[in-house]
C-alpha cells in the first residue's frame, strides 16, 4: 500500500473497528441464546460463544434424551433433499420473458448453462457444506455460507458459524454487511497477506515474531459491505466495478492488512424466521428449547427411578444383621439368632410407566416443532401410487411457506454468486443475441417448488375433467384451448427436461410431413376410386 494512503487506511481501520464494536455489543444477548440452544440441539459443535479450547472434549452431559438432536438432523437432511437435492436439477434460468424463453437458441443456452452450474456445484464441496448450513439454520436460526473462487473446483464453499460473525441489513431487510472474525496463526497471516502484514503489526521486530511464535494466533477481522455504505472511507485501491468492499484488519493493532472488492457478497446469510426489528433469525430449536430442557430433566429422573427399581435402597435393622450388607450376586448376609427383622428393599412408589407416557408427549411436541410429522409420509397398504404421490405433494406444500424465505435469502444469492464466478471464468457458451441486455432470473425446480406448482397441474386436470362432457356433446368447445401450450405448461410445472421436448420448428416439420403423407394417401385413394369407376363404365 502506498505511503500517501496511510492516513486513509488508518481512517478506514478506525471506522470499521468502531462499527464492529457496536455490532458485537448488540449481539451479546444472542450469544447466550445460541450457547443454550447448541447445548441441547447441536452439542457436536463448539460452544456458540466459541470459547472452547481446541481439542477439548465436547459437552454432552446435558443430554439424556436425543430426540432434540435427532429431530434437528432429520429436518436438516430433509431441507437438503427438498431444496438442493444433488441428484436433481433444483433450479433453472430464465430471461424473464416467456416468449424469449421459447426461442430455441435461448432455451438451449439457458438449459446448458443451468446444467453446467449443477455440475460445478456437484463437483465441489457444496453438498457437504450445505448440510452444515441447514444444521445451523434449524438450530441457531441463522446460517452463513462463504462462496469463494477456486482454481481447481471453480468454486469453494465453507459453512461458517454465525457466532463468529456480525451482520447488518439493507433497507430491504436483506443481509448485505458481514463482519467476520478469524483466528489466524502468524504463518497463515504471512501466507495470505505477505510479510508486509507482519511489519504493520509488529513494526521492525516482525522477523523475531515469526521466528519465535509462528503458531501464535491473532484475531483478524474481515469486513464486507456494499460500496454505498462506505463511501466516506472508500479507498481508491478498490476497483470501481466491485459492488462490495473488503477490508482485512488486525484487531489488536488496528492495522489494515488488505483491501479489495467483490462483484458479489461472498458471505451468504439466511434466517429461518425473523421478528420485526431483529437482524438475527429464530429457529425451530429455539421454539422447542423449553421442551428439550424439560425432557432431559424428566429422562434423568426416570433413569434414576429405574436404577432404584433395579438396585433399590435397603432397609436394615440396626441390631439384627452383621454389617456390612452385601448386594453382589450369590453373596450371603448373616442375621443374629432370634431376630425377627429382615433386610428389605425400600419401595419408593415411583411409576416409571407414567413418566414414559409423559415424556412421549413432550417428544411429540419437539418433533412437531421440527415438522417431523409432515416429513414422514402417512402410509397405508390400501393407498395407490397416485394417492401416495398426492399425499407427498400435499405435505411438501405445507412446508412451502416456511421455506420460501430460503429461496429469497439463501438460494438466489448463492446462484447469482456461482453464476458470476463462472461467467468471469468464461465457463458458459456464448449467449444468443436475444439475451443481450437482459437480466437473467432464477426459477426454482426443487421438490418444494414442484409441489407448489403441482397445484396448477391439479387445477388444469380438474378443468379438463369438467369440460370433457361438454366437448363430447360439442367438440368445438375444445377450440378455446391451445393443446401445444397445455403440453408446454404441464412440462414446465412438472419439471420435465427440455431434452425430451421438440422445438417448435421440429414439431412443425413433423406435422407438415404428416399432412403431406395424408394428402398423398388421399390422392392415391381418389385415383384408385376413379380407376375403379372407369373400369366399371367400360
Amino acid at each position: 500500500m502506498k505511503e500517501d494512503n496511510t492516513e486513509l487506511t488508518n481512517l478506514i481501520a478506525t471506522k470499521v473497528l468502531i462499527k464492529y464494536g457496536k455490532m458485537k455489543s448488540d449481539r451479546q444477548n444472542w450469544d447466550s441464546h445460541w450457547d443454550e440452544v447448541s447445548e441441547y440441539f447441536v452439542p457436536g459443535k463448539d460452544q456458540a460463544l466459541g470459547q472452547r479450547s481446541r481439542g477439548e472434549k465436547k459437552q454432552f452431559s446435558a443430554l439424556y434424551d436425543t430426540t432434540s438432536t435427532h429431530s434437528l438432523e432429520l429436518l436438516a437432511s430433509a431441507l437438503q433433499g427438498m431444496l438442493t437435492n444433488p441428484t436433481s436439477t433444483w433450479f433453472g434460468l430464465s430471461s424473464g420473458d416467456r416468449k424469449t424463453d421459447r426461442i430455441q437458441a435461448v432455451r438451449d443456452w439457458l438449459y446448458d448453462s443451468t446444467q453446467r452450474m449443477i455440475r460445478v456445484l456437484n463437483n465441489s464441496n457444496f453438498n457437504t457444506e450445505v448440510y452444515e448450513v441447514y444444521i445451523d439454520l434449524a438450530g441457531l436460526g441463522t446460517s452463513m455460507l462463504r462462496v469463494s473462487e477456486d482454481d481447481k473446483t471453480t468454486v469453494n464453499f465453507e459453512s461458517r458459524p454465525i457466532y463468529e460473525a456480525n451482520i447488518a441489513e439493507d433497507e430491504k431487510g436483506l443481509v448485505d454487511t458481514v463482519y467476520f472474525e478469524y483466528n489466524m496463526t502468524l504463518e497463515q497471516i504471512v501466507l495470505k497477506f505477505g510479510e508486509g502484514a507482519l511489519m504493520k503489526i509488529f513494526g521492525d521486530n516482525w522477523e523475531d515474531s515469526i521466528k519465535t511464535s509462528p503458531l501464535q494466533r491473532h484475531k483478524i477481522l474481515h469486513a464486507v459491505e456494499p460500496r454505498a455504505k462506505v463511501k466516506y472511507t472508500l479507498s481508491p485501491l478498490i476497483p470501481k466495478n466491485r459492488a462490495f468492499c473488503s477490508y482485512w484488519i488486525h484487531i489488536d493493532s488496528s492495522s489494515l492488512l488488505k483491501e479489495s472488492g467483490y462483484f458479489e457478497n461472498p458471505y451468504i446469510v439466511s434466517r429461518w424466521s425473523k421478528y420485526s426489528g431483529e437482524v438475527y433469525g429464530r429457529s425451530p430449536a429455539m421454539k422447542a428449547l423449553a421442551d428439550a430442557k424439560m425432557l432431559n430433566k424428566m429422562k434423568k429422573a426416570t433413569i434414576e427411578a429405574a436404577q432404584l427399581a433395579v438396585a433399590p435402597a435397603m432397609q436394615v435393622p440396626d441390631d439384627g444383621v452383621l454389617l456390612p450388607i452385601k448386594t453382589a450376586p450369590n453373596s450371603v448376609n448373616y442375621f443374629r439368632a432370634g431376630s425377627k427383622d429382615r433386610i428389605e428393599p425400600l419401595n419408593t412408589g415411583s411409576n416409571i410407566q407414567l413418566s414414559e407416557n409423559f415424556m412421549e408427549s413432550v417428544r411429540k411436541q419437539i418433533k412437531e416443532a421440527f415438522f417431523v410429522d409432515q416429513l414422514n409420509l402417512v402410509e397405508s397398504d390400501r393407498m395407490t401410487a397416485t394417492e401416495v404421490l398426492h399425499r407427498k405433494e400435499e405435505q411438501l406444500r405445507l412446508l412451502g411457506p416456511t421455506l420460501s424465505r430460503q429461496h429469497f435469502e439463501f438460494l438466489r444469492p448463492l446462484i447469482e454468486r456461482v453464476f458470476g464466478i463462472m461467467l468471469r471464468k468464461k465457463l458458459f457458451l456464448p449467449a444468443p443475441p436475444e439475451l443481450a441486455g437482459k437480466d437473467l432470473e432464477v426459477e426454482y425446480t426443487s421438490l418444494i417448488a414442484k409441489a407448489q406448482l403441482a397445484t396448477e397441474g391439479e387445477n388444469l386436470n380438474r378443468a379438463i375433467v369438467l369440460i370433457t362432457p361438454f366437448a363430447q356433446t360439442d367438440p368445438t368447445v375444445m377450440d378455446n384451448f391451445n393443446p401445444d401450450e397445455i403440453v408446454k405448461f404441464a412440462a414446465r410445472i412438472y419439471g420435465l427436461s427440455p431434452d425430451i421436448m421438440r422445438d417448435e420448428k421440429e414439431v412443425e416439420e413433423i406435422r407438415q410431413g404428416r399432412a403431406e403423407a395424408q394428402q398423398q394417401m388421399e390422392q392415391q385413394e381418389t385415383q384408385a376410386h376413379e380407376a375403379d369407376v372407369l373400369s366399371k363404365v367400360k
